[in-house]
């Protein structure tokens, strides 16, 4: 029993550790060098506690295991306080791509929709681009589809995920749950269970914010229509819309894994046309499996099937800032073979 037990507070102190070691650097509240340097005291500190488990009274002369573990646990518990006293805030200084925040509006004929800050930025590169926030005005009378789609920058088991509204006159707008990054600041999966990142909705042109990812960052993209009836596809674009609104009063952190753009997705379709929970809900690259496996995507076409039709790149290859393609004729071109 007291094997188990010392096995037990190893693996408990080891967690402790990492977790306080990982916060400080994600967040180095003293800078880079200072917050190295403060880890590395801590990784010693850690070390001389699992000693102390090992022979409690190696480091009697100094102090005891009993007050080696009263330190180390304070430490924690500081740490732990720290992480949930912190506030999402929309006050920050934001990197331009996400420095506004989408507002609307419904006329009193309940079709009228008007968005203002719509993205629809002219990218050259990566970097470097001609910033536009526009309003525009959408018909819900209008509205007939909703596409998904599944950019894939890791591997096969991780993609950024949107989705897409399409109006019978051509419109289409793109919606993007996203990280809302600061200047400067990188993409980070350990950051994102840290409460580094607050959590933002887009509102864009899919010139923008799909092309920019299948023909400026080189991405795998995968375009999929899914099946809806038109009462559902209206209410998960109203959904969408007031979750975003709802962020400007009420800032909300981005969470890696149970708060991010897939299983918020999710969790807005969830409310109107309830589905099960499923793993693939977390590795939001296997989402169009899940999908076609709920009917979602039409099972006319094996999934295979789908994949190869989906995939936006081979047909959007040949266009680029010295061979440009208009919002319209991308909309229309990403859409053959559907």
């Amino acid at each position: 029993m007291q094997l188990l037990w010392g096995i037990i507070k190893f693996i408990v102190i080891i967690l402790s550790s990492l977790w306080v070691g990982v916060f400080v650097w994600t967040h180095q509240p003293l800078g880079r060098y200072v917050s190295l340097a403060l880890i590395s005291v801590w990784v010693f500190f850690t070390l001389t506690v699992l000693l102390s488990i090992i022979k409690p009274t190696l480091f009697s002369s100094l102090l005891s295991h009993q007050s080696l573990l009263l330190i180390f646990f304070a430490v924690v518990a500081i740490a732990i306080a720290c992480f949930f006293s912190m506030s999402a805030s929309n006050e920050r200084d934001w990197n331009p791509e996400v420095a506004q925040m989408l507002d609307y509006r419904l006329d009193r004929d309940g079709n009228t929709l008007t968005i203002s800050n719509v993205r629809n930025f002219d990218w050259q590169d990566k970097t470097h681009f001609q910033p536009r926030w526009e309003t525009r005005q959408y018909d819900l009378a209008k509205l007939q589809t909703v596409d998904f789609i599944a950019s894939y920058w890791m591997g096969d088991a991780i993609a950024h995920t949107l989705v897409s509204f399409g109006f019978s006159d051509g419109k289409q707008l793109a919606l993007s749950i996203e990280i809302r990054k600061e200047v400067n600041e990188q993409f980070s999966t350990l950051g994102g269970f840290f409460r580094k990142f607050e959590l933002v909705i887009i509102a864009a042109d899919e010139k923008d914010i799909i092309y920019t990812r299948s023909n400026i960052r080189h991405e795998d993209v995968y375009i999929y229509p899914i099946n809806m009836p038109k009462d559902h596809i209206r209410a998960l674009l109203l959904a969408y819309l007031a979750k975003a609104k709802s962020l400007k009063t009420q800032p909300t952190w981005y969470n890696s894994l149970v708060n991010n753009c897939t299983t918020a997705i999710y969790e807005l379709i969830d409310d109107i046309e309830p589905l099960p929970f499923d793993y693939r809900i977390l590795l939001s690259g296997y989402i169009p499996s899940y999908l076609y496996d709920q009917q979602l995507i039409d099972n006319r076409y094996s999934l295979q099937q789908w994949q190869q039709r989906a995939h936006i790149n081979p047909k959007s290859k040949p266009y680029s800032v010295n061979h440009p393609i208009s919002a319209a004729d991308y909309s229309r071109l990403i859409r053959t073979d559907f």
